[in-house]
């Protein structure tokens, strides 16, 4: 399909639904996952959201995971989707009065480079704010706009370990260790997504409510970390990883079956806990003062004992009959999935917990994860992967602000695309 015809359908169709965010519109000149992933869950519910990149450095992201074998870039087809993607220099007259244009006529704008830079390309806050009083601009930096540490290049990784959390992640005596995706990215970006929607609530495009969010990429995921943080300042203890366990519960872990599969298990709740040990062939533990609480279990030797006496157990049968005795009996466990697990398993299905959606710049049909949050009355949905850089610029400048094909093609001479 051409993608002008694609476009033009799409802001129709938009201009049809009857989704939550029908009517916003985000301007996200952000890269790479963690602001980018605020206007993605936003858009999925409605927000136009008009994806802006620089023509000659489009985002990183486009090439992660995107092999000369993939038919798509996987990570910008999930990360991307439903947005309309223009490229602009700011750089340029002209590509900067797109931008106020665009800016203008919009509710919220997501960014995240370094504090000041955008006030060196002269579109600073200041100015957006005074031009549309009511813009809110969703702002995320490595450490936040302020601090001796806000210049500061910042990352996901370096945040994760900035918060605490990679030096928990680990097993004792081991290396720290990170997480297998962009955690703080996307933890940052969903707390973005939060901040827009509540900032919204008293917001007129325009003319008032206009603010701007700060987010760093290391305090949504420190806060998370807080009942450890809080029991440092208590104890003076510095809390120490534990692997695949807690330090505050017993038992929680992951154990190997008879044929080779992994299982995730809770049961710190004190009946849960008993009826794992009756299950497990061990009741005279629930008689045993050393088991008689979550608080007796976390003791190390104690621990030791319910690990060995769990571990035992679950290796002497296959998962499914570990899953079976374990649901029969109300102790909580689940198997730990592969990404082939998922594709096959049939909650995941019931629920459709992941869809196919069509692309329709490579034409294949794609399998990816479903809109994250239900509201069950005014589902969110995904119409369309992210696409290719700059598709929707004819669209945007024709429909939305009224360019002639003429002034479209001297823009594209003069470097303003």
């Amino acid at each position: 399909m051409d993608l002008n015809t694609f476009f033009k359908k799409q802001l129709e169709s938009q201009q049809n639904q009857e989704l939550p965010l029908s009517g916003i519109r985000i301007i996200d000149m952000a890269s790479l996952i963690a602001a980018p992933f605020a206007a993605t869950l936003l858009a999925d519910y409605g927000a136009q959201v008009i994806k802006v990149e620089n023509p000659m450095v489009p985002d990183g992201i486009r090439n992660w995971a995107a092999g000369p074998d993939m038919p798509v870039q996987p990570f910008w087809a999930v990360f991307a989707r439903n947005k309309f993607p223009m490229t602009l220099n700011l750089k340029t007259k002209e590509g900067k009065e797109i931008f106020y244009e665009l800016v203008n006529n919009a509710d919220v704008l997501t960014q995240n480079m370094r504090p000041g830079a955008l006030d060196k390309l002269g579109i600073g806050k200041d100015r957006l704010l005074k031009a549309n009083p009511g813009l809110i601009i969703g702002s995320v930096s490595g450490y936040g706009q302020s601090g001796p540490y806000a210049p500061r290049p910042g990352f996901g990784t370096l945040a994760e370990a900035y918060s605490g959390f990679t030096y928990l992640n680990a097993h004792p005596d081991g290396p720290p260790t990170n997480p297998p995706l962009a955690l703080a990215d996307l933890i940052a970006g969903t707390n973005l997504a939060l901040a827009v929607m509540i900032a919204l609530r008293n917001q007129k495009r325009g003319e008032t409510g206009g603010q701007e969010i700060d987010i760093s990429l290391y305090e949504p995921l420190f806060g998370m970390l807080g009942p450890d943080f809080l029991s440092y300042s208590l104890t003076g203890e510095v809390p120490q990883p534990k692997g695949n366990e807690l330090s505050y519960v017993v038992p929680r872990n992951s154990y190997q079956t008879k044929d080779g599969r992994w299982v995730g298990l809770s049961g710190s709740a004190q009946k849960s806990f008993e009826r794992l040990m009756e299950a497990a062939g061990h009741p005279e533990m629930n008689q045993d003062p050393r088991f008689s609480s979550n608080e007796e279990r976390i003791k190390d030797e104690n621990r030791e004992i319910v690990n060995q006496v769990i571990a035992e157990w679950i290796g002497g049968m296959t998962l499914d009959e570990v899953i079976k005795q374990c649901d029969s009996v109300g102790v909580t466990i689940g198997n730990i999935n592969t990404m082939a697990d998922i594709a096959e398993d049939p909650h995941y299905q019931a629920r459709k917990s992941f869809i196919d959606i069509e692309d329709p710049v490579s034409g294949k049909t794609l399998q990816v994860p479903n809109v994250p949050f239900r509201l069950l009355q005014t589902p969110g949905r995904i119409q369309f992967p992210g696409m290719p850089a700059g598709s929707a610029n004819d669209v945007i400048l024709t429909q939305l602000l009224g360019r002639q094909t003429e002034e479209i093609a001297a823009l594209k001479e003069q470097g303003a695309l």
